[in-house]
């Protein structure tokens, strides 16, 4: 005689997909923990805090971190927690050292679970490439 189980078997689950983004990010530059405590109720600080912001990249570069930003967005409301999103400035020491790694030459750069990479502004590369490790995922194959 045999017996199935009331309780489903559950298994564990999979680690989210690794996603790395190598792009020109904006940068603002803080003061030290004391003086940065005192200045952010300042309308001032805010004003320049957003001035700075605005500035850092030139504007083809800031276009182009929108359209990033909005399909990061994207991805994130189709997967969800099954994707686990790194944004790297390219021009930070860990930007350039990730660049040396993958061979990256143009940005932005994404690199799925530190294996297969896409560059340059079109993200359907991307997109296909994120999709494709989702199902291998899924299916349990690395």
């Amino acid at each position: 005689m045999v017996f199935q189980s009331e309780t489903p078997v559950r298994t564990a689950p999979q680690p989210p997909v690794s996603i790395d983004v190598i792009a020109y990010a904006p940068v603002a530059f803080f003061h030290c923990l004391h003086c940065e405590s005192i200045w952010q109720h300042t309308e001032v600080r805010a004003k320049a805090r957003r001035e700075q912001l605005e500035t850092s990249l030139p504007v083809d570069l800031q276009d182009q971190y929108q359209r990033l930003s909005d399909w990061v967005r994207r991805m994130d409301e189709a997967h969800g927690q099954r994707l686990r999103f790194r944004i790297v400035d390219a021009a930070s020491v860990e930007g350039c050292l990730k660049s040396l790694r993958y061979g990256v030459r143009h940005y932005p750069a994404v690199i799925v679970d530190g294996k297969e990479k896409s560059t340059g502004a079109d993200l359907e590369r991307a997109t296909t490439l994120i999709e494709r490790r989702l199902a291998a995922v899924r299916r349990g194959s690395e």
